[in-house]
């Protein structure tokens, strides 16, 4: 299909068997508030009925490319990369939902704040009427994940500090400083690439609003490669130990991360001036 010539944003959507998920996830993208944007789908050799589901859509805004076989998610995100034409991508995997107003806020926000390079947001919790009752009563509760407004190396110490379906950044200056996501860090390519941004000194940030919904399904990459990701996770830790001269006695334990961000509804207080 065909889209706008020179959009200001890229919502970049990297899919592998998503069928379950990713129609809703496309139709939240084509209601948003703000409609400068190219919608680019990369198929990563899906083996279920993802390609159908796709092409129900007749929007000139979609753009999808299906490769044959599955070449991993960091290499999909590159590919994705190289597609784009937007002076800001946005990130968005294929089972996670973008409030309406999403995609207005970070193109706001990052055209007020030109020292900002990548800006993320809260994101609320969320579960399909599929999944477990016990998961979609604890989910269901209004549970909220509160990044640091402003992240440092301490708090990138302790795990990742943008969620990465959030998050929305200048295309140029990463393709300028080559910050691409590197298989050797997957399936935490995405504490990697935050990583990097911040090892090329440039400056982060993370809307206090709740911009995105993270589908809690029991299916999600995390959870089946959990072992993987805790080595990767790790990994990186170990190197930011390294690079800044710590004897490493103890990783951050998650448990301690999950109760420093995850808030109730009714806990927080957006704010809307930023």
């Amino acid at each position: 299909m065909l889209t706008t010539a020179n959009p200001k944003v890229s919502v970049l959507v990297p899919v592998y068997n998503g069928e379950k998920f990713i129609k809703e996830t496309i139709a939240a993208v084509l209601a948003q508030t703000y409609d400068d944007f190219e919608l680019i789908l990369f198929d990563d050799g899906s083996t279920d009925e993802t390609r159908k589901v796709i092409e129900t859509f007749d929007d000139k805004r979609i753009i999808y490319v299906c490769n044959k076989k599955n070449s991993g998610i960091s290499t999909a995100r590159n590919k994705l990369i190289n597609m784009a034409k937007g002076e800001y991508i946005a990130v968005l995997d294929h089972d996670d939902i973008c409030k309406p107003d999403r995609l207005k806020v970070q193109v706001n926000f990052l055209d007020k704040h030109q020292d900002i390079a990548m800006v993320g947001s809260w994101f609320e919790l969320i579960c399909p009427q599929g999944a477990p009752i016990w998961r979609r009563l604890i989910t269901n509760l209004g549970w909220v994940w509160c990044h640091p407004l402003r992240p440092d190396w301490n708090d990138l110490w302790k795990g990742n500090v943008l969620m990465h379906p959030t998050i929305m950044y200048r295309r140029e200056v990463f393709n300028d400083l080559n910050i691409k996501y590197r298989e050797e860090y997957s399936p935490a390519e995405d504490y990697d690439f935050v990583r990097q941004a911040m090892e090329k000194n440039l400056t982060l940030a993370n809307i206090p609003q709740i911009l995105v919904q993270y589908s809690l399904h029991g299916d999600n990459w995390s959870l089946l490669k959990k072992q993987e990701m805790m080595a990767a996770d790790r990994k990186i830790k170990q190197e930011l130990a390294d690079k800044f001269g710590k004897k490493v006695k103890f990783f951050y334990p998650y448990w301690a991360v999950i109760a420093e961000k995850l808030r109730l509804k009714f806990m927080i207080k957006e704010q809307f001036d930023v």
